[in-house]
């Protein structure tokens, strides 16, 4: 059964796809955190590999404490390999749930999230849903650890998949930051086999624009490249 993309969903996916294409995130691991309340940060990034072509716009917006609600979407080129993808996301990650340790600071969360795909000739389409908890441990000003635990449901094949993200970060100067990760599951005929990448964040604005560099690639596909840009702490 088709599902059409709410109106007012649609209207922000489409504001966000006429942001300037130059791309990216330094990370697909969430952190425990969330865009303080009043607050929207909006990031665009582009991948490149041997294949495929994709440019993604992504937003979200600190609704409440500890509250955030987020949109994506992607288009890929050539379009009729993959279709277009759409997701709403909402991160619930309170001040109660992150307290300092001896070991450093530790910070836990949830994210809830929907998925919509855009089969070439038909309409949006749910795509699957998925929910994750979230945790984050930096354990020097330096270095931080974040995970994400949780389950994917997927539509097409009506099959729940176990998911596993794991990102390391380190900052060796003030504004630089590198970083790796690794993205996972128990099902890689659905997801995909597991997933590494690695990258670099430069701060252009201190915690307000940066720019990042990234490289993934998994077993059996080509090796990806993307450059991004990222604004944060713009006021509602």
């Amino acid at each position: 059964m088709k599902h059409h993309l709410p109106p007012a969903l649609a209207c922000l996916l489409a504001a966000a796809t006429a942001l300037p294409a130059w791309a990216g995130r330094p990370l697909s691991t969430d952190d425990a955190a969330t865009a303080d309340a009043g607050t929207c940060q909006i990031e665009s990034w582009a991948e490149h590999s041997r294949d495929q072509r994709s440019l993604t716009a992504a937003g979200a917006c600190g609704v409440s404490a500890g509250m955030e609600f987020g949109l994506d979407a992607t288009a890929y080129r050539p379009s009729d390999a993959s279709p277009a993808t759409a997701g709403a996301s909402f991160k619930w990650a309170p001040a109660a749930w992150s307290s300092p340790t001896p070991l450093g600071n530790l910070a836990f969360g949830l994210k809830l999230s929907a998925g919509y795909h855009h089969p070439a000739g038909e309409g949006w389409q749910a795509s699957g849903t998925s929910l994750l908890g979230l945790a984050s441990w930096n354990f020097t000003p330096q270095w931080a650890l974040h995970m994400n635990l949780g389950a994917a449901r997927d539509r097409a094949s009506a099959t729940t998949v176990r998911r596993t993200h794991f990102a390391l970060t380190w900052s060796p100067l003030e504004p630089l930051l590198l970083y790796t990760e690794a993205q996972t599951s128990n099902r890689p005929d659905i997801t995909g086999n597991t997933q590494r990448s690695f990258g670099a964040r430069w701060w252009l604005t201190k915690d307000r624009l940066g720019l990042d560099v990234t490289t993934t690639h998994s077993q059996g596909t080509a090796r990806s490249w993307g450059l991004g840009l990222g604004w944060y702490g713009l006021g509602l």
